[in-house]
């Protein structure tokens, strides 16, 4: 974090003690705000992204001392230096002891109030780093794993891998529920960005002025409402990765702003007139095909070459479906630990059902699914019968695919044998007994099949 970037408080009734103050950090490069007033302090504090208060300790209304406190209740990160005359500096070694990043003597030696100033701030974007990472590491905690070992997901692995040693832009494309999500979340958490904030916006949940708001912030008063200053997504992001959830969302007018700042890396809150320098990586998700929403006009040209720098396509589940006995399991034993339940594996028809259906849902419906089987679950044992309707009929599109019968008896004995393989852990032994196969037999099956017990 740069000077520029938060704010510096100075709060003293000392009138020509501020002036000459705020022209000397101005002069140093710090953005800096003033007050006589202890009271209306707390207020600023609210309304604005400060990271060091320096305050002097005798004031009226409230002292420095109590307005220490009631900073370290609202924003306990702010930093606070105390500014004292030599008979109070009782006054000011208690503060410390409150909270207090230091105190200085008045009159104030300017190189060393500019050294703890800069000492001050360090600490204070520690802090918020910390709690960024905090956050970050909870949600990484229940990160959905890339799962699968079907050729398209071990490329997409590799292409993470490359990818995030970049700050390159890339686009993720794939219909609903696939995990476009999950790509852009691997793709920070294995960046150099990592420890930064990944901050993720929905374009299509929010209306156009809403949503201008949420990327570029507002100041407070810029429009009705606005009771007080908002950080935007943009700034946010600042030194992390912001991702961009349907992108093809956005309107013409926010998709040209947007291409403003991804080319100067600046941009105005609303009602603003100062420019904020932002430094992040952008990840767009969509589920249209940018290219057909180009030829209709919907979509900018530009902005979306400077998105497709690094593409990343996530294929449906119907076209990848030796994921789905992998995913299964997956979701089965997520669900069964959430709800605290035992649930015995899947049975091979229900395995058969799920790599027979088409997944219009994708993996999001999978998942659903699979929860929903868990919660009504009466006893340990998940049974055919307790599919939804949609997933009993839901062989019809294999079947219709398949050239011939002896295609489709291929198909089936494929899943079912995957099916009973999985069951076991990939225990061929336990697999044919249950099978009643030979155990030669079974293995070359799975060689037949190109069955494989590598997930990843």
């Amino acid at each position: 974090m740069s000077k520029s970037e938060d704010k510096i408080l100075l709060v003293d009734d000392d009138l020509n003690l501020l002036k000459v103050y705020e022209q000397i950090f101005k002069m140093n490069g710090y953005n800096i705000m003033t007050t006589p007033d202890s009271t209306k302090a707390l207020h600023m504090i609210e309304n604005n992204y400060i990271s060091v208060v320096i305050t002097d300790i005798i004031m009226p209304k409230l002292d420095g001392t109590e307005l220490l406190k009631r900073i370290k209740l609202r924003r306990s990160q702010t930093q606070v230096i105390v500014l004292t005359a030599e008979g109070s500096i009782s006054g000011a070694v208690d503060a410390v002891k409150l909270g207090a990043f230091t105190y200085i003597v008045k009159p104030a030696d300017i190189e060393e109030l500019l050294f703890n100033v800069q000492r001050a701030q360090k600490l204070f974007v520690t802090y918020e780093e910390n709690i960024v990472l905090k956050k970050q590491v909870a949600e990484l905690s229940r990160l959905n794993p890339l799962i699968g070992k079907s050729q398209s997901i071990e490329q997409i692995r590799d292409t993470i891998e490359i990818v995030a040693k970049s700050d390159s832009a890339v686009l993720i494309t794939g219909e609903s529920g696939t995990g476009k999500e999950i790509i852009a979340s691997h793709i920070h958490n294995k960046s150099k960005r990592a420890g930064k904030p990944f901050v993720k916006v929905n374009c299509a949940a929010l209306a156009e002025s809403v949503l201008e708001s949420e990327l570029f912030g507002h100041e407070k008063g810029a429009f009705t409402g606005a009771d007080k200053t908002h950080l935007g997504r943009f700034e946010m992001a600042n030194k992390g990765t912001l991702l961009l959830d349907e992108i093809s969302e956005l309107t013409l007018s926010t998709q040209a702003k947007l291409l403003r700042v991804l080319q100067e890396k600046e941009f105005e809150r609303v009602g603003g007139c100062t420019s904020i320098h932002t430094d992040f990586r952008l990840i767009a998700s969509t589920n249209k095909n940018l290219l057909d929403e180009i030829k209709n006009g919907k979509f900018r040209e530009d902005l979306f070459y400077r998105l497709n720098v690094v593409p990343i396509f996530l294929p449906p589940l119907r076209d990848r479906k030796e994921d789905i006995p992998i995913l299964a399991k997956y979701f089965l034993a997520v669900w069964s630990r959430e709800l605290n339940k035992i649930i015995e594996p899947f049975p091979p028809d229900i395995m058969v059902a799920f790599s027979a259906y088409n997944w219009p849902g994708n993996v999001r419906e999978l998942k659903n699914i699979i929860e929903r089987l868990v919660v009504l679950s009466r006893g340990s044992v998940v049974s055919l019968s307790n599919l939804p309707e949609e997933l009993k009929t839901g062989s019809k599109p294999v079947l219709s695919a398949a050239r011939s019968l002896k295609e489709a008896r291929s198909n089936f004995e494929k899943n079912y044998i995957e099916a009973v393989l999985e069951k076991n852990n990939w225990n061929v032994a336990s697999s044919a007994r249950e099978l009643k196969l030979a155990r030669k037999n079974l293995y070359n099956k799975i060689k037949e099949y190109g069955l494989s017990s590598k997930s990843r």
